[in-house]
């Protein structure tokens, strides 16, 4: 017979095998809400010294726990992860630090008194749970270097050097300031808590600030104990940790909104740093080492005032796979880097095929115009985000660096796009929003009329590698066709798929960027709030967004922002989301996307961009359009006169029913079969066979027309068993389906 698996997790089982046994039962007899279970662990103590009492009380917790599913110990697992997590490796000094940094002498010797990292961890956690969390977000800072979508690195040009301690920051100046800034309601505090970090081998002295806030107001489904579907809501806790290394002039920031990055950024400069942010905003630098794949030669570039000898690249580091193993490759200053890779590597060495260089150093030497003075200047780029130069204390030096870099197209500063040139490409912003790829080519930027450069400077677009395959489409060759390099500066060959020759194209259509879908989504959100009296920006979905209410003949209508609506699936995924979700009442939705659906749920649709108001307008948007089509639209989203099926496209439409909330319908069987439906329930014969109801179709049920999911949601509300088995019938308010027993397969076509 086959043994059982155990459904304790490995950082349970962990904790109880390497803890103390005291401390292990205490951690894993924790409860921190009703919904967990309570383990009625032995509560007997064995004697510490006494090793065989000791195990057997490991095997009773063990055998314990054994009795419970997967879904009870979840709680306990992940509460045992966090605690190893700062046991271990690097863990341990951030639980360190932050202890020595806020317990007093009693409480860190206590701390310090416990037998190994693993039980200080849980002591931690268990007596002192606010330094142990502090502890978690110094850990998770660090290592959120490494992760881009949550980590940015600003840095601010101080005119003085500002002495600088945790103890000298303002934290309740500080959270009202960034408070402000977010727009946060009077009821959703704010927390800000400053540390010092001491310097360590990799790190220079630092400070930590801690911004703890709530997000907005979210919701999960709960399932019942009776069967049905509840909603929970709550308002998840957000958090941003700040580190400021004031030797570096550099502000490092981790948190999951890059607009949260900003602000907190932007505040900790103001009321910290007495930095005038309107007249030097932070600058937000990004690396791009790409060019590094075709050459690892550099040409000094024409500065005026400035005469270089030589700019050569001493250092390579690249990447293997995975960010554990890399390639380093380091040479002197002598050498000709290119030549030495060609040289021991190969002519088609790693380094001319890397995916990525996670590391370049550069050795520039130069002379000032009219100063016969040999200088030198070292500069390193770790990774898209990092760099050697705000670290040089001479401020001519800084510029030199940053302005080679930008010469030779190393160098890309954020540069926040100014409110009226977001309006001016707010359309094509909401195309690009649209697109169901995260990754968009410079040739369709090009069509949308957007300048890629400008939009990696505002932080909506990162660059990423160039396309390798291309369409080609031209009298001798229909197909894919390869892109390789050209000797033509700003062009590449197009290949057929024979080897042919197709001609060059510009380089900047095939080269691909990543779409900062987070940073463009607040964007846009930001330039719609002059339409709302009432923000509460709520996502509840990837692509449906609650932003606030529009006030409409003295009554607040809830308004969503939706895209990927020309997508049936996403479409029909909102539509079950929105039927099964409480509103307050006939809501607007506004859609990205230019073919959608009528309504989804009890709200009316509507392009947004065919409600934009005449240029010059100081409204971005038109009411009036707005109100007017809320208005055409308030009856049908009510379910209309009569039932009906209206068609908005080939492939998707809408069931109308007086009194019943419109139901979104995708694809062509679908529609039919709800056509035929009405159609027999107006001739005052609903009741329709399934082989009459099917015919034509694949499917030889309803049922298989439609998703799980919307199947259960539609069944028994807007379609149910006619009054014979193999009938169905469309539900009317006042037409309810008679009961019938239920076969147990559906009647064959």
């Amino acid at each position: 017979m086959a043994r059982k698996a155990s459904p304790i997790g490995p950082h349970v089982l962990a904790l109880i095998e390497d803890a103390r046994v005291d401390l292990a039962r205490a951690a894993l007899a924790v409860r921190e809400g009703d919904n967990e279970p309570e383990f009625k662990l032995p509560e007997d103590v064995p004697d510490l010294a006494d090793e065989e009492a000791v195990e057997a009380f490991r095997q009773a917790l063990v055998e314990t726990l054994s009795d419970f599913d997967r879904d009870d110990l979840r709680p306990a697992e992940q509460r045992s992860r966090r605690i190893r997590a700062l046991a271990e490796k690097k863990g341990v000094t951030s639980l360190t630090t932050i202890v020595e940094q806020q317990l007093d002498v009693t409480r860190s010797q206590e701390f310090h008194r416990q037998p190994d990292e693993l039980c200080r961890s849980i002591w931690a956690y268990l007596h002192e749970r606010e330094a142990f969390e502090d502890a978690e977000s110094f850990h998770f800072a660090r290592q959120f270097r490494d992760h881009g979508k949550l980590y940015d690195a600003f840095e601010v040009e101080l005119e003085n050097q500002v002495a600088l301690d945790a103890a000298a920051i303002d934290e309740k100046a500080l959270a009202s300031k960034i408070k402000g800034m977010l727009e946060l309601k009077p009821e959703i505090s704010c927390t800000v808590k400053a540390l010092d970090l001491p310097a360590t081998d990799t790190h220079p002295a630092s400070i930590m600030l801690i911004v703890r806030h709530g997000g907005p107001l979210s919701s999960v489904y709960d399932h019942r104990q009776d069967g049905r579907r509840g909603t929970i809501y709550y308002r998840p806790p957000n958090e941003a940790t700040l580190i400021y290394t004031p030797s570096m002039r550099q502000i490092e920031v981790c948190a999951d909104s890059p607009v949260v990055r900003q602000t907190v950024s932007d505040s900790f400069a103001e009321v910290a740093l007495g930095h005038d942010i309107s007249q030097k905003p932070l600058t937000w630098k990004r690396y791009n080492l790409s060019r590094f794949r075709s050459s690892l030669l550099l040409q000094p570039p024409e500065i005026e005032g400035y005469a270089f000898e030589f700019a050569r690249v001493i250092e390579a580091e690249i990447r293997l796979g995975t960010w554990r193993r890399k390639l380093q490759l380091k040479v002197t200053v002598d050498d000709d880097i290119q030549e030495v890779a060609d040289r021991y590597l190969g002519a088609r060495n790693i380094f001319r095929r890397a995916e990525a260089f996670s590391r370049i150093t550069i050795a520039v030497a130069y002379n000032l115009i009219g100063d016969e003075k040999q200088r030198t200047l070292n500069i390193t780029i770790a990774g898209t985000k990092s760099c050697n130069l705000q670290s040089k204390p001479d401020p001519e030096e800084r510029s030199l660096g940053f302005a080679l870099l930008k010469e030779w197209g190393i160098l890309s500063a954020f540069r926040q796009i100014a409110h009226d040139d977001l309006r001016a490409i707010f359309p094509q912003l909401v195309q690009l929003h649209d697109r169901i790829e995260d990754e968009v080519s410079g040739s369709f930027l090009l069509e949308l009329g957007l300048d890629p450069k400008r939009l990696i400077e505002g932080g909506l677009l990162e660059r990423r590698d160039r396309q390798d395959v291309v369409l080609i489409e031209d009298d001798d060759v229909d197909g894919e066709g390869a892109v390789k390099p050209s000797a033509t500066e700003g062009m590449v060959q197009a290949v057929g798929p024979f080897g042919e020759d197709v001609g060059k194209r510009p380089a900047s259509d095939v080269e691909m960027f990543a779409v900062n879908a987070q940073w463009l989504h607040e964007t846009l959100m930001r330039l719609m709030k002059p339409l709302l009296s009432k923000r509460a920006a709520q996502i509840l979905d990837p692509d449906l967004t609650l932003v606030g209410a529009i006030q409409i003949d003295e009554a607040d209508v809830p308004v969503y922002f939706a895209r990927r609506l020309n997508d049936p699936k996403a479409a029909q995924r909102l539509d079950l989301m929105l039927r099964a979700r409480d509103t307050a009442g006939v809501g607007i939705i506004f859609a990205a996307s230019e073919e959608m659906p009528s309504h989804l749920g009890p709200n009316i649709v509507m392009p947004l961009l065919s409600h934009l108001a005449s240029a010059g307008e100081e409204m971005l948007f038109a009411r009036d359009g707005i109100e007017l089509a809320y208005r055409d639209g308030l009856s049908l989203a009510r379910g209309g006169v009569s039932p009906r099926v209206v068609r908005t496209g080939k492939q998707s439409g809408t069931l109308f029913i007086p009194g019943r909330e419109p139901l979104h319908l995708a694809g062509n069987d679908q529609l039919t079969i709800f056509e035929r439906l009405v159609v027999a329930a107006a001739k005052g014969s609903p009741d329709v066979q399934v082989k009459a109801l099917m015919e034509g179709f694949e499917s030889r049920s309803p049922q298989q027309a439609f998703r799980k999911e919307t199947w259960d949601s539609i069944r028994d509300v807007y379609i149910g068993k006619g009054a014979k088995n193999g009938y169905w019938r469309l539900l009317l308010t006042e037409q309810p389906t008679e009961a019938v027993a239920e076969p147990t397969e559906e009647a064959t076509v």
